[in-house]
């Protein structure tokens, strides 16, 4: 791998941090995951948009959008990857590393939690290196991904990806008063189909019709089963917002 570290190429993904990196000893930085296709960052000017507001919460400086735009396509290219997974890190340093994309999976199984997202917390609705809680939840279920209230039972989102779900054909997502996070791809799902957003109690996803997750590396992806129920399959709606935001 090689990979950008404040500018410079350096193979084998290697590079030093000082003992007081605030993304090392505390998580204190942002980050983006971007998906690349034809070897171009994909909805890139909204991703840099979410990673500025991200980093002005922290009070983190940020490069000018082209300059890392220009960082990100020689990362690409070094790689000599066409389609990516890219990871734009930001704290003391900008990071931006670039893999192959991971496999699809043929069906998608999730769970539920009672562990509770914060939606008051300060850091709500950015995109933080502190993601420990998220991965352990996600690894310690088995299955692809766990959906999580707020603080007053509503539902909120997964731990890697935001959610829609459909009930009697019309679709429905959280709202951005829930705490949940307002991903790129959630956004632009909702610029190309008619979505409403609502403060739903968790108990509302027992009588989805449909549920589908959405973040920037899958796309939109529908929910094989929840807590073990099986889903219909994906509905005309499912097949035009899949399209709409491939296109």
């Amino acid at each position: 791998m090689i990979v950008c570290w404040n500018g410079h190429l350096i193979e084998g993904g290697e590079f030093s941090l000082r003992v007081s990196d605030g993304v090392f000893l505390r998580g204190e930085g942002v980050f983006e995951t971007i998906r690349a296709d034809k070897g171009e960052p994909c909805l890139w000017n909204q991703h840099f948009e979410r990673l500025t507001y991200s980093a002005e919460k922290l009070g983190l400086k940020i490069p000018d959008r082209l300059v890392l735009q220009e960082r990100i396509g020689r990362v690409i290219v070094a790689n000599q990857l066409l389609s990516a997974k890219l990871r734009l890190t930001l704290g003391e340093g900008c990071l931006i590393s670039a893999e192959p994309l991971p496999k699809e999976r043929g069906e998608i199984h999730v769970v539920t939690s009672n562990c509770p997202i914060n939606e008051k917390s300060p850091l709500a609705q950015i995109k933080c290196t502190s993601y420990a809680e998220n991965m352990f939840l996600l690894r310690e279920s088995g299955v692809d991904e766990v959906i999580r209230p707020n603080t007053r039972g509503e539902i909120c989102e997964g731990c890697i990806s935001n959610l829609f779900f459909v009930k009697t054909g019309m679709i429905y997502t959280p709202s951005l008063q829930t705490g949940c996070l307002p991903g790129v791809m959630r956004q632009e799902v909702m610029r190309h189909i008619e979505v409403r957003e609502v403060e739903w109690a968790m108990v509302d996803l027992e009588s989805c019709d449909e549920i589908w997750l959405s973040n920037a590396l899958r796309r939109l992806r529908a929910v094989t089963s929840i807590n073990g129920r099986n889903l219909a399959q994906p509905s005309e709606l499912f097949s035009k917002a899949l399209v709409s935001v491939k296109a």
